[in-house]
């Protein structure tokens, strides 16, 4: 029988998506090269936090490919860093 992964709860997403879109919103809506967000997806796809049914990170809970456009974004697993 193999474990189902579920990522943070709730709460702990709710908080890391507000951190997330304070700091994109602070920084200008700055968004990265689609050759940056490409190398992004690559990464995340290979993660085993991944939850791929969900598209989601299984560290911090937010949507991968929304949080990988985001230039102000890292990855919680270090695969990735912020531009800005």
């Amino acid at each position: 029988m193999s474990k189902e992964k579920k990522g943070p709860n709730m709460m702990s997403k709710v908080w890391n998506l507000t951190k997330a879109v304070t700091k994109y919103v602070a920084y200008g809506f700055k968004t990265v090269p689609v050759e940056v967000y490409e190398t992004r997806m690559k990464e995340c796809d290979k993660c085993e936090h991944l939850l791929k049914d969900k598209g989601a990170c299984g560290i911090c809970g937010c949507d991968v490919e929304l949080k990988g456009q985001w230039s102000t974004e890292k990855c919680p697993d270090n695969r990735w860093k912020a531009t800005v």
